[in-house]
């Protein structure tokens, strides 16, 4: 039997939707490594898997909140969440440069590995769908903005290390 089914994770573009949400989120006077913005997309495209994302005690009710928020996890078996996020990356990647090359991402910025939102602004209709989505997760959207801001990206204490999605042993940090 043949069975097809789609993955939102690994479709260009729902990353490239994905990726417009985050816009909110990260910092719009600073870059964030993109590395970050993997580990972000990634919670956003599988929510549930914020349960197991290792936070300080002040931000475990908010986390909660945002796994309940995230609805039941998806029926069937899925690879680990390292081996999910390897093959996202493709896909995390053409997203990124397809809105570098329409002017609504930093090229020379994500050419260093760097992600730096421009000024241009979203379509009306574009920019009304991604509020719209990120208003009926607002829980998520918070919680996801309080692991961009509030925690480091590289050490024993990242948010490569708190989420297991990267290795961090070896960062510099």
């Amino acid at each position: 039997m043949i069975q097809l089914s789609f993955q939102p994770a690994f479709d260009p573009y729902h990353a490239i939707f994905r990726i417009l949400r985050l816009r909110s989120i990260l910092p719009s006077d600073d870059h964030a490594h993109i590395d970050r913005v993997r580990i972000l997309d990634f919670l956003l495209a599988f929510p549930f898997r914020l349960e197991f994302v290792r936070v300080f005690p002040k931000h475990r009710r908010l986390r909660n909140l945002a796994v309940k928020e995230s609805g039941a996890i998806p029926y069937g078996e899925q690879p680990d969440d390292q081996t999910v996020l390897g093959r996202m990356k493709i896909m995390q990647t053409a997203a990124l440069e397809t809105l570098a090359s329409a002017g609504f991402i930093d090229q020379g910025k994500l050419e260093i590995g760097q992600v730096l939102f421009t000024d241009r602004p979203l379509p009306v209709e574009l920019e009304s769908r991604v509020e719209d989505t990120n208003k009926k997760h607002s829980h998520l959207i918070e919680f996801l903005t309080v692991l961009s801001r509030e925690y480091e990206l590289l050490g024993l204490d990242g948010l490569k290390a708190r989420t297991k999605l990267m290795e961090y042993r070896y960062d510099a940090a």
